[in-house]
């Protein structure tokens, strides 16, 4: 093998392993980007379900009898939000 062959060679593995990194770091900020949205997602649908649990909560409390005041006190909503309830 001549010295030619060997440079051209080493030029052509260079090109293939900076291919390859740069497919695999595209690959990993695609990965990150999916889990990212994926954990925005389930922070979302938690903090819609527990907005949907306190209304119903409330519900209930009204249902009973309960004074605004104290459905206030016990689930945080304003005096506005459990009368529009």
């Amino acid at each position: 093998m001549t010295e030619k062959y060997n440079q051209e060679r080493r030029l052509y593995e260079d090109s293939v392993n900076a291919y390859r990194d740069i497919v695999n770091a595209i690959r990993t900020a695609e990965k990150k980007k999916f889990a990212e949205g994926r954990a925005e997602g389930r922070a979302e649908g938690r903090a819609e379900g527990r907005a949907e649990g306190i209304i119903e909560v409330a519900k209930s409390l009204i249902k009973k009898g309960m004074s605004v005041e104290l459905i206030s006190e016990v689930t945080g909503l304003s005096h506005d939000e459990i009368q529009r309830i």
